[in-house]
């Protein structure tokens, strides 16, 4: 290029339009690169989702005078000794080295197995149910035993594994299938599983309407989103958490039309969501927006001093929440302490605003400017929406396992059986008994 004075005009403009194309094509690529970068390193992404972009600490040693081994008051793996009724005694007859007879017993190891039988196969009972009727008023009524469903050849301790091998093992049909075959000599079609599951959450769906009428009556919910392909086409799985209940629902919007549904057009409790505009429709309510993604957001400001700074200054403002909310505070100190935080965050996005690369982040934030320290002002609110991202990622699992659902049909029996699951283990019920008690309740 330092010889451009020893080439002909037409052979520069040649070399120019050649750079050009090429400038072209490396523009496009580059393009493509921050598409593919932003579906990983954004505000509604938690780092936990993209693991192979942070940094490799596997070099960085132990804190200096940490101890070593499990943390204080870890219940270990050795299970406890059980009373049992066999015992297997073995012991040899002679030596394997020499095969001599004089030999002696120099100690006893003793120790506990746990076994399942090597074939298990399901029970099969013939079932003689009666119709009755009453010679007195004429009442007709068939016979139940509060264990034996009324239909299906099908019993209650079935239905419950084929629940589990779903929503616990988070197996797929075909998968299922295979493994009931496998394990129990049970033989059943893809779609038999898939019809006991649709039985099972038709079963139990005034729970689940229950558990949408107490998210409804909660005076604080933690909401979010996730995009869930159903035939093709874009729908939204939403998570609603409150202090005693988690219900899902799968829906074809992302629109305000779901919180309506959901929480009523008049709900005035408290809500910890993100900062998409569908929340804006909750007008009455106390609205709490996640600090994490805006931390998030701001951390992509990194990359020139401005942004840096904008990012450190906010991260300081979060981290005052937590020592002010862990002492006991009257409702006007919570006031003050809230008009003085928020008056610090409009002083920092005023500050900030005079910087080109910052004012994404400075919009984000004064569009909302009065919901970053609700839980300043109302004692018992997170100031993010971890706990309504902790329950969502279940069907994130299941969305990378099954792609997608392939049924409207299959998003209610989901979203039913899902709900019920997630709100027992969050109350720490025993799964097993819960799911009895309800399919016997409704089937039996």
């Amino acid at each position: 290029m330092n010889n451009l004075h020893l080439l002909s005009k037409n052979k520069i403009i040649g070399k120019y339009l050649e750079l050009e194309k090429e400038n072209e094509a490396l523009k496009k690529k580059n393009e493509f690169l921050e598409k593919e970068i932003r579906k990983y390193k954004n505000s509604n992404t938690p780092s936990s989702a993209h693991p192979h972009l942070k940094s490799n600490t596997s070099g960085l040693k132990a804190k200096k005078g940490a101890k070593r081994g499990a943390p204080k008051g870890h219940r270990g793996i050795t299970r406890l000794w059980k009373e049992t009724r066999d015992k297997v005694i073995i012991k040899d007859k002679q030596c394997p080295n020499c095969q001599s007879h004089n030999i002696k017993d120099k100690n006893i190891k003793t120790g506990q197995q746990e076994e399942i039988p090597p074939d298990i196969e399901p029970e099969i009972v013939d079932v003689d149910r009666y119709e009755h009727e009453c010679n007195e008023c004429g009442f007709k009524w068939i016979a139940r035993d509060n264990k034996t469903p009324l239909k299906g050849r099908l019993g209650i301790n079935l239905m419950v594994l084929v629940i589990f091998l779903k929503f616990i093992v988070r197996g797929v049909l075909r998968k299922t299938a295979g493994f009931l075959e496998a394990s129990f000599a049970l033989k059943l079609a893809p779609a038999s599983i898939n019809a006991i599951l649709t039985r099972a959450a038709e079963a139990t769906t005034k729970e689940y309407e229950q558990i949408k009428e107490r998210i409804r009556k909660s005076i604080m919910v933690y909401i979010d989103e996730t995009s869930f392909s159903v035939n093709g086409k874009k729908w939204w799985v939403w998570v609603f958490r409150s202090e005693t209940d988690i219900l899902y629902v799968i829906r074809k919007s992302r629109g305000s039309n779901v919180l309506k549904e959901i929480l009523g057009e008049n709900y005035a409790g408290t809500v910890i969501c993100d900062c998409w505009r569908a929340y804006d429709f909750l007008i009455f309510a106390n609205i709490q927006r996640c600090w994490a993604h805006l931390l998030r957001k701001s951390k992509e400001l990194c990359t020139s001093v401005a942004g840096r700074h904008f990012h450190e200054k906010l991260k300081k403002l979060f981290e005052q929440i937590e020592p002010f909310n862990l002492k006991e505070r009257t409702e006007k100190q919570r006031a003050r302490k809230y008009k003085q935080m928020t008056a610090k965050l409009k002083s920092i996005i005023d500050y900030y605003s005079k910087y080109e690369d910052c004012q994404s982040v400075v919009k984000y934030i004064d569009n909302h400017l009065k919901s970053w320290f609700t839980c300043i002002k109302i004692a018992g609110i997170q100031p993010t929406n971890n706990f309504a991202e902790q329950p969502i990622r279940e069907p994130v699992m299941v969305r990378k396992i099954i792609g997608a659902f392939r049924s409207e049909k299959g998003t209610q029996t989901y979203e039913t059986l899902a709900s019920l699951i997630a709100t027992w283990q969050f109350n720490k019920l025993d799964l097993k008994q819960e799911l009895r008690r309800v399919l016997t309740a409704h089937l039996c």
